[in-house]
């Protein structure tokens, strides 16, 4: 055997935890609930990165290592598991191991290959869009996919903060924080990448506040992990947080039809942030938003995390469907508001009326337009 699995070997009492466990987690992972499979349980993909521990023939290798993105990274697994076993984290590791060891699958080494021309379009677009900027003590992190999906939402977004902190920002749309190259297992990149996002916040950027779940999350949690957040940085938070700040200055809505709030995943269970937008949502529309059947702690995924969208397409789009037959058992007429922008455009391409909570707020303050 000539594989080397240096993080895969430090999570070997968990690999072996759920091995012998009678697989209490198992309707709480999306991917298997809509697969039916018990290969792709949280026991049987901690079972294959197990068995990649041992001796397995090489013909099996790839098989095994791919079980390790048949995963989103929600973390619903661990709030079922009584041992708080570290389901998402092991299997990263063996993604990272895996991609060393050129076993990943086809999609994500492509996705690696590729990320230097994939930069190359971001800044490109975020340019033409008026989304690179620098010298204000508040920057806005617009997400990826809201600057190649929706610039001018994006650009309200920014505005939407200037107007919520009483104080001038800057858009930070042309570096990734790096986000894909961490799901897809390349440390290396994902820390270069890291330090070309630092700089491009500039020097002057005290305040992150950041429109999209999954780039919160991992400013929040990977950053600080490896020592990659500058000390500069006093605040790193999701817009929700920070519009749930600043609620005096969020004028109420006549807003027709009932609206649910979406508990993302990196901002639910990844950050424990769950009352925020709620708050937010509350002063808009002078209610309280309703809850989908499953919400808080055990939010149902939208299945656009993790990059099973390209590993595994089939079982994202299923996990959406899902999704969106709960907000269909809610009413008829239910609108979602989501803090994930994946989510969202998961949702709408299921057939729901889904917006992102950045449009609610800038709506709210009066930023409807799009002077760029």
């Amino acid at each position: 055997m000539n594989r080397r699995l240096p993080l895969l070997e430090g999570r070997a009492e968990a690999t072996t935890r759920c091995t012998y466990c009678p697989k209490l987690c198992r309707p709480a992972c999306p991917v298997s609930t809509v697969e039916g499979r018990e290969t792709v349980t949280p026991w049987g993909k901690m079972r294959a990165m197990d068995e990649l521990l041992r001796d397995v023939e090489p013909a099996e290798e790839a098989s095994r290592a791919a079980m390790a993105w048949a995963c989103t990274g929600c973390g619903r697994c661990r709030t079922l598991c009584l041992l708080d076993n570290p389901v998402v984290d092991t299997l990263y590791d063996g993604r990272a191991d895996a991609l060393a060891n050129e076993i990943a699958p086809a999609p994500v080494s492509a996705l690696v290959a590729g990320w230097d021309e994939r930069r190359a379009r971001l800044e490109a677009d975020a340019r033409g869009a008026g989304l690179v900027g620098e010298g204000a003590a508040v920057a806005v992190v617009p997400g990826c996919r809201a600057v190649r999906e929706d610039p001018a939402g994006a650009r309200r977004t920014v505005r939407a903060v200037s107007e919520l902190g009483g104080c001038g920002a800057h858009a930070v749309g042309g570096e990734c924080c790096g986000a894909p190259l961490w799901d897809a297992g390349d440390r290396e990149g994902f820390f270069q990448q890291a330090a070309r996002f630092v700089a491009a916040v500039g020097d002057r950027a005290t305040d992150l506040v950041v429109a999209d779940s999954g780039c919160a999350w991992t400013l929040r949690t990977l950053y600080p992990r490896f020592d990659l957040a500058p000390e500069r940085w006093a605040r790193v938070e999701h817009l929700a947080e920070t519009a749930a700040r600043h609620l005096d200055r969020l004028r109420p809505l006549d807003v027709d039809g009932t609206v649910a709030v979406h508990d993302s995943c990196r901002l639910g269970r990844g950050l424990g942030v769950y009352d925020a937008p709620r708050q937010v949502m509350e002063r808009i529309l002078g209610r309280a938003p309703v809850e989908l059947p499953n919400s808080r702690e055990q939010a149902s995924c939208s299945g656009g995390g993790g990059l099973l969208p390209i590993t595994r397409p089939a079982t994202s789009r299923a996990i959406a469907a899902e999704l969106a037959g709960e907000v269909r058992e809610a009413g008829d007429d239910v609108g979602v508001v989501t803090t994930c922008t994946s989510s969202r455009s998961r949702l709408r391409r299921a057939g729901v009326r889904a917006d992102d909570l950045a449009e609610w707020v800038a709506r709210s303050l009066g930023v409807t337009g799009d002077p760029g």
